[in-house]
């Protein structure tokens, strides 16, 4: 695999400019004198990043691990920024915050408003609890005793959700499609839809329309080009039959009435009898039209709905009578063997109070002319009809009728998270330093997507940070940002960048993606900003003296005007300046990019350790690292300039023991005096300024080795410096 060769033009060139570009983003960087502290004064403590806390948030993150909660202790499989299971990440993400010494923020956007087509329902055997599901998998419940008397959306189904039914053990089974292929599926949730585990797909399986189950052992279901399937094990297994058994029909929909007996309706109009699991089928060809649905009541009696037309049986199903229902009917419910519901185009409602020989429409009920596709009912007067993006609950006690109808515009919200170490000489000024948390696979995102590297890597990078930064002092504030739903077009950071504090001053922004691909010795980064723009380069500059100060083992390229999309793109659409540090450019990333193998086994966490490093140094440099305070010291000393060897400037740091007269001053190696530096009467402790390599006539002084002379009245100091040009 290719990899970034660092230039070593281009790279003299930042680590020459790495003086200057720290300073151009400090206030009062003009070489005046005067005391001042500057994030180039002290190393920042690097040697404090904690490779073991990397590969822990990593692991947890990307489901290596467990992770315990309160309540439960689970994998994130997942941090697909619509699955249910974000809620939990962020849970744990502000634990480790907090672990780190801060508070975070969650500030909330709306991630998506989805319009579900709700092709699913089943009800508890109490009545109590309906599930209901959409199409795109989304699962909602409603509970009666549950404090509540909406539905919540509880889950996601990885599959286009076509039937759900309870089992009786009380567990759901879900019957639909594999996104992306043509191929059938069955799930299983045995906490009440929290968790869904697949229980059946495979060679020979088309889309599930239809599931029902007799008792603890036995079930069918049925779809798509004469599928059948059955269990004998209470749904642990489940087995296919010949699709030529039912002649490659179309199953829609299902019922039993007794044991081992099971029957299906097909889209020619015929109706299918088993008596063996599907090892054999009787059938009859009840109309030319559409049949959508079947239901019992006990044995002997049964209600099959289709095209205009119904049919009703009190001898189980040895004969069927023909009625005709001037509707499109999809669904139908036998809430006891004389009491049947159907419903289906248009919201209509068609009501039996004969068991299915004559029917009386009730209307579109609650005003909604929306589809129903389910009908569940929950005792003989109380009816749950879904369909399109409404939920309607109808009470008909034979005196009096109410209805109540659900709207399912569902608001998908994310959270960006927010936490910050505050500057202490002026905090207003804010540098970010940022990664997003959420991640994406190009198969099954809801269902499988570690996202080890894309992006648990920037985020263990920025909380590690974060941590060692809490115990440092700060001229300015840094702003610590975790973003969501990146992957999904920038949504998180774009929210954040549009609505930035006003009341704060945002100076630039390091985005940290992808930290952990790098499979040979040499370690080799990218550094990614706009081309003619100083302030991107004042960062890159940073974390290229970062890199050269501390020596760390990073080859960092810089590229100027290649779009790699990321969080940095919403800075720079606000007009803040940013850059991205990330281990390759287009076609260098990891292989495992977007997949279900992009696992915590993957990372290099010495070249992720390194990086994390060189992004702390940066962040350091930009927000301005202040000394410890410390008393006063004993004696005069001139501390060696920082940068040394340097190019375009470099900054002198001095302590005095008690205010005094000083003047510093330059020196070649002759002994001539070039410059004054600075002069006048300073205060006890720490001081600084800063040489722009320039002789008392503006002219830029030539390669080689200088002299700084510090005078005072508590004595003298010389130091050595060379400069490079």
């Amino acid at each position: 695999m290719h990899r970034p060769t660092l230039r070593p033009v281009q790279f003299a060139v930042l680590s020459a400019l790495a003086g200057f570009a720290v300073l151009a983003v400090v206030p009062g960087g003009d070489g005046s004198a005067g005391r001042r502290h500057s994030a180039s004064l002290d190393p920042p403590p690097v040697s404090r990043v904690a490779r073991s806390n990397l590969e822990r948030i990593v692991a947890k993150l990307s489901g290596a691990d467990t992770v315990a909660f309160a309540d439960d202790t689970i994998k994130i499989n997942t941090r697909y920024a619509s699955s249910p299971l974000m809620g939990r990440v962020r849970e744990y993400l502000a634990r480790e915050i907090r672990d780190a010494g801060y508070e975070p923020e969650l500030r909330s956007f709306v991630l998506q408003v989805d319009v579900p087509d709700l092709t699913g329902s089943t009800i508890s055997s109490g009545g109590d609890t309906l599930w209901v599901a959409d199409i795109d998998g989304a699962v909602y419940r409603r509970s009666e005793g549950g404090g509540s008397p909406d539905f919540e959306r509880i889950a996601v189904v990885p599959q286009f959700v076509f039937a759900l039914e309870r089992d009786a053990r009380g567990r759901l089974l879900s019957g639909g499609r594999v996104p992306g292929s043509a191929g059938g599926s069955i799930y299983r949730s045995a906490n009440g839809g929290l968790d869904w585990n697949l229980v059946a797909s495979g060679f020979q399986i088309y889309t599930i329309g239809t599931i029902t189950v007799e008792n603890e052992l036995f079930g069918m279901a049925g779809g798509s080009g004469g599928t059948v399937l059955y269990t004998a094990d209470g749904g642990d297994t489940w087995f296919s039959r010949d699709p030529a058994a039912v002649g490659f029909e179309s199953l829609n929909g299902s019922a039993t009435n007794g044991p081992l007996r099971f029957w299906f309706v097909s889209d020619s109009g015929s109706l299918y009898e088993t008596r063996d699991l599907g090892a054999t089928f009787a059938k009859r060809s009840l109309a030319l039209g559409r049949l959508a649905a079947i239901d019992f009541c006990g044995e002997s009696a049964g209600v099959v709905v289709g095209s205009q037309r119904a049919f009703y049986t009190r001898d189980a199903g040895a004969s069927w009578t023909s009625v005709s229902v001037p509707a499109e009917l999809a669904a139908v419910a036998m809430a006891d063997s004389l009491r049947v519901v159907a419903a289906g185009g248009a919201g209509e409602v068609w009501i039996s109070e004969d068991g299915g020989a004559s029917w009386e429409r009730f209307g579109a009920e609650c005003g909604v002319a929306a589809d129903v596709w389910s009908v569940a009912a929950a005792g003989r007067d109380t009816l749950w009809l879904a369909g399109r993006d409404v939920v309607r609950r109808v009470v008909d006690d034979g005196g009096s009728r109410s209805c109540e109808a659900y709207a399912f515009a569902d608001t998908v919200w994310s959270k960006n998270i927010v936490f910050r170490k505050e500057g202490e000489s002026d905090p207003a000024r804010r540098v970010v330093l940022c990664a997003h948390y959420d991640s994406y696979s190009g198969s099954t995102p809801l269902v499988c997507a570690p996202g080890a590297d894309d992006n648990a890597t920037g985020t263990a990078a920025v909380i590690e940070c974060a941590r060692v930064l809490r115990s440092e002092r700060l001229e300015r504030t840094v702003e610590f940002v975790l973003f969501d739903a990146e992957e999904l077009g920038l949504k998180g950071s774009r929210v954040f960048a549009a609505a930035l504090d006003p009341g704060a001053v945002y100076e630039c922004a390091l985005n940290l993606d992808m930290l952990g691909w790098e499979p040979n010795a040499e370690m080799t980064a990218v550094i990614s900003g706009r081309a003619g723009e100083p302030g991107d380069s004042a960062v890159a500059c940073a974390l290229a003296a970062a890199i050269d100060s501390f020596e760390l083992p990073l080859a960092a390229e810089y590229i100027e005007g290649e779009r790699l999309s990321s969080d940095h793109l919403a800075f720079w659409e606000n007009g803040v300046p940013a850059v991205l540090l990330i281990e390759g450019r287009r076609g260098e990333l990891t292989p495992y990019y977007h997949s279900c193998s992009d696992g915590a086994t993957t990372i290099n966490y010495a070249f992720h350790e390194v990086c994390t490093k060189a992004a702390l140094g940066a962040i350091s440099s930009l927000a301005g690292l202040l000394p410890p305070e410390v008393p006063p010291p004993a004696a005069l000393a001139l501390r060696q300039n920082y940068p040394n060897p340097f190019n375009m400037g470099t900054i002198i740091r001095y302590e005095l023991p008690k205010a005094s007269d000083v003047e510093i001053a330059v020196f070649d190696a002759a002994g001539r005096r070039l410059a004054v530096v600075d002069r006048g009467r300073k205060e006890a402790g720490e001081n600084a300024c800063r040489w722009d390599g320039r002789d008392a006539s503006g002219r830029l002084v030539q390669s080689g080795v200088y002299f700084l002379r510090l005078r005072a009245s508590s004595g003298e100091a010389v130091r050595k410096m060379v400069v490079v040009r």
